[in-house]
């Protein structure tokens, strides 16, 4: 615990000065505190308090919404923090009317293009190898509204067609060429004779009710994320006219909905510390992985941080808290390969770990921008301001144990994102810091 108390002159003047800065930049603020004469008595001293305990754990939610993400990740990648990852992206395409195909035009081929983005998880070093499945079930959202990672419908086992390349996100090819030239000359034949199959939405999306995009059996060493809506996500069919010039030609056909866009992640957590999550009701606690808990978006993995012994503050004098900090720093040497989440974002968990949004004084969703210390390299953070939180809670001067915060990305990236984290319960830990006056 460090605070002021009798003697320590030096230190009192410094966190009076503290306190009056954040008196200052706080006096007008909902839910903080002024002084007022009570507050003024020689006996009222500043706490700084960072030794509360914090449990924390590894919890795993059953599914994510992957849908409407507008990003197709395929691939797979292994290690042995986070096990064997995979993902499947299923899509399905556009129908429009198709304009008519010249007497004398010759099919040339056909190939889904996929447009590279700059999210990407694994090595991208090693060749990749991606496959193209026609499916044999419609795309269904449920409800209506949503698929999510654990989604899936039948497709068949043996691809329409597999290529092997090296990935290059970041260079000068800003896409790769799925070759499916038996199944394009077939849609080509029909759209040419105007066959009943490709008249309307419904017979369309029946005769050709989508595609998945697998690594099949093959081991690879990244997930590729690709650029998944109607523009960048395309099927072309290429065709030229016998003039006295040949006459190049191709038909596009859009990705349909993204909607109906979604992937499909596996993940194989076995021979990692998390093996027995879900035997353990989805939880587990960081004292039986190592002092660590893990959070990674697409699989659905979260930190959860819990207090026990914050109900001890009201054992005491009387206080006020004037501010609460939530500290969190990786694992050193855990994202120098895999990059961090630029933000974290907070929410509010209960018993059962059901989460709900936590927001700030702005009815903005609580959230901790990566702090990276360019000095040391010792420093490196996410520190949320929690104050309102902890007002909240202890309002009625009882703090809840089943009371959690779960760490994670925000609702609207958690499926789209396979960014990680690592925390320890220790070296350094995950803080609870707590400014209050007590008197």
């Amino acid at each position: 615990m460090k605070g002021i108390g009798e003697g320590k002159k030096g230190r009192q003047i410094l966190l009076l000065i503290v306190l009056g800065v954040v008196l200052i930049g706080s006096c007008t603020k909902t839910n903080e505190f002024t002084i007022g004469k009570d507050f003024m008595a020689p006996e009222t001293r500043l706490e700084v308090v960072d030794t509360f305990r914090v449990d924390i754990s590894t919890i795993l939610v059953d599914s994510i919404i992957t849908s409407s993400k507008k990003i197709a990740y395929v691939g797979n990648y292994e290690d042995t923090i986070f096990g064997l990852i995979s993902s499947r992206s299923f899509f399905d395409l556009d129908y429009e009317l198709f304009g008519e195909i010249e007497e004398k035009a010759v099919y040339d081929s056909a190939a889904f293009i996929l447009n590279y983005t700059s999210k990407n998880f694994g090595d991208t070093l090693y060749p990749m190898s991606v496959s193209v499945h026609r499916m044999t079930e419609l795309i269904v959202p449920v409800n209506k509204t949503a698929l999510f990672n654990t989604s899936s419908f039948d497709y068949e086992p043996e691809p329409l067609s597999t290529v092997v390349f090296l990935p290059e996100p970041n260079g000068q090819d800003t896409s790769v060429n799925i070759a499916v030239n038996a199944f394009g000359e077939e849609l080509f034949n029909m759209i040419r004779s105007k066959d009943e199959k490709v008249s309307s939405e419904e017979l369309f999306r029946d005769y050709i009710k989508g595609f998945v995009l697998t690594s099949g059996s093959v081991v690879n060493h990244a997930i590729l994320g690709f650029n998944a809506n109607p523009e960048r996500l395309v099927l072309k069919l290429f065709y030229h006219v016998n003039r006295e010039e040949p006459e190049e030609k191709e038909i596009t056909v859009k990705m349909g909905d993204a909607g109906r866009q979604f992937n499909k992640i596996d993940f194989d957590l076995s021979r990692t510390p998390l093996a027995g999550i879900r035997e353990n009701k989805n939880e587990v606690p960081a004292t039986l992985t190592g002092n660590k808990a893990f959070m990674q978006g697409m699989t659905g993995l979260y930190v959860k941080c819990s207090f026990p012994t914050v109900q001890n503050l009201m054992a005491g004098e009387r206080w006020k808290i004037l501010k609460a900090e939530l500290i969190v720093e990786p694992e050193k040497y855990s994202y120098e390969k895999f990059e961090l989440p630029d933000s974290l974002y907070l929410y509010a968990g209960d018993k059962r770990n059901n989460m709900s949004t936590l927001r700030d004084g702005k009815g903005l969703q609580l959230r901790a921008l990566f702090e990276f210390d360019d000095y040391l390299h010792e420093n490196n953070r996410y520190t949320f301001d929690i104050t309102d939180f902890m007002l909240n809670e202890l309002a009625d001067s009882y703090f809840n144990p089943d009371q959690s915060l779960i760490l994670g990305l925000a609702m609207t990236e958690q499926g789209g994102r396979f960014e990680r984290l690592i925390v320890e319960g220790r070296r350094p830990p995950v803080r609870l810091k707590l400014y209050y006056l007590s008197y």
